[in-house]
């Protein structure tokens, strides 16, 4: 059973970027907000705009880098009934993949939506 979803909607996007709740790491941004929809499922983006990298391939492969490390991470250690964004910064490009992931960890520790278990 998938666990995550895609954020889709204009209405999800725009209250994840009203929202204070966010912390910044090495190779990404991570804001969280109270899912738009009810439900067990966890809602993440990934945004990576031109300021982090002039070319698109250099922005595709980050959004694909921290999209799997997300649906990696996400799904075990998040809590859900909460939408996530991801903002690629600079350095996600050259990262390794295990510092992302720790990276995301770490993130939903300080924003305090890491599951108990975790």
């Amino acid at each position: 059973m998938d666990k995550t979803s895609r954020l889709i909607t204009q209405a999800a996007f725009d209250s994840l970027r009203k929202t204070k709740t966010r912390w910044v790491s090495k190779g990404f941004a991570m804001q969280a907000a109270p899912a738009t929809f009810p439900s067990d499922k966890i809602g993440f983006c990934v945004i990576a705009s031109k300021k982090t990298a002039k070319s698109a391939v250099e922005r595709n492969r980050m959004r694909r880098r921290l999209k799997a490390v997300a649906l990696e991470i996400l799904p075990r250690h998040a809590v859900s009934g909460q939408d996530y964004m991801i903002v690629a910064r600079k350095e996600a490009a050259t990262l390794e993949a295990d510092a992302l992931k720790r990276d995301m960890i770490w993130c939903l520790k300080r924003l305090n939506l890491l599951k108990n278990g975790s």
